[in-house]
């Protein structure tokens, strides 16, 4: 297949160019991070998106660009808007142009926290703006296509050079000592990114359609998965504290029990969704190999 990522420079697309290179031709784009052998694309701009996918013409355009910061999206919602809802349309409407299917990764923030995990089939009722703008996403791509895929996911997670996932993140803290706060009232499925990305080339390939859940078999919540994650790399827990989420004082609200139910992806994929213990471990794995091609928190000497 010829595939397009949108995003290919960011965590999840980075992946997922890793993943699907292997057997397909796969072109990426970047925005604001170059890298070697992507191209720029700034999804806002219609007309870019559009002479992109007419000279590339692929069978399946992945869309793995996005606003995620969800803090700095409440306090830029026009910029969130412009990106999240505005340059998903113009992928979508250039998708529909050509004739390509499309794949658009999404978010349990669809959700307002109060009756997870959910299915895919969970009336959506986002609580911030960035979850309400991926929801407006999703729709504008329903509305300008019949050959979609929607992947809602969530507390995605691996070795990246940025260390912005939370367990790369709580590695690195611990790694250095840091004292880390962390929610004990947030719920999720951690979801280890080569999983991730494993699951979505099989519904890429078989050209699925409409959504999934695609995410870890185990749900808990944050302060059990920062636990695991000092279990799993041998660090020290007690550097690990819990606290209720609204004494962070975080500027957007989060759905507390959020996550998903991933029965129909179990039901209809082969790719096995592995439990937060499985996937820490091949992250710990992947590390002590040096398949992390310098992407891990540096260890303390």
């Amino acid at each position: 297949m010829n595939i397009l990522i949108v995003g290919a420079s960011g965590f999840v697309g980075g992946v997922l160019m890793k993943g699907l290179s292997m057997e397909h031709e796969v072109a990426g784009t970047y925005n604001s991070i170059e890298k070697p052998g992507l191209m720029e694309l700034d999804v806002r701009d219609k007309n870019s998106v559009e002479l992109l996918v007419r000279k590339i013409m692929p069978d399946v355009v992945v869309d793995t660009a996005a606003l995620p910061h969800v803090d700095y999206c409440q306090e830029h919602e026009d910029e969130s808007h412009a990106i999240n809802v505005e340059g998903t349309r113009n992928v979508a409407e250039a998708c529909a142009k050509f004739g390509c299917g499309m794949v658009f990764i999404s978010t349990d923030y669809l959700f307002d926290g109060k009756e997870g995990p959910y299915s895919e089939y969970h009336k959506p009722n986002p609580i911030n703006v960035y979850g309400r703008h991926k929801l407006e996403a999703e729709g504008a791509i329903a509305e300008t296509l019949e050959d979609y895929l929607i992947a809602r996911t969530t507390v995605v997670y691996g070795w990246e050079k940025e260390k912005k996932n939370f367990a790369a993140r709580t590695v690195d803290n611990l790694r250095s000592g840091k004292p880390m706060k962390v929610p004990s009232d947030q719920w999720g499925n951690p979801t280890y990114a080569e999983n991730l990305a494993e699951a979505l080339k099989e519904l890429v390939e078989k050209r699925g359609r409409g959504v999934y859940n695609i995410a870890g078999s185990g749900y808990c919540t944050r302060l059990e998965f920062a636990l695991k994650i000092a279990e799993v790399f041998k660090l020290d827990a007690s550097l690990i504290s819990g606290v209720d989420t609204r004494s962070l004082k975080q500027k957007a609200p989060r759905p507390l029990k959020g996550g998903f139910r991933i029965d129909k992806a179990k039901r209809e994929l082969k790719t096995h969704l592995l439990s937060m213990e499985e996937g820490l471990k091949l992250m710990k794995k992947s590390e002590d190999k040096g398949d992390d091609k310098g992407r891990r928190p540096k260890k303390k000497d």
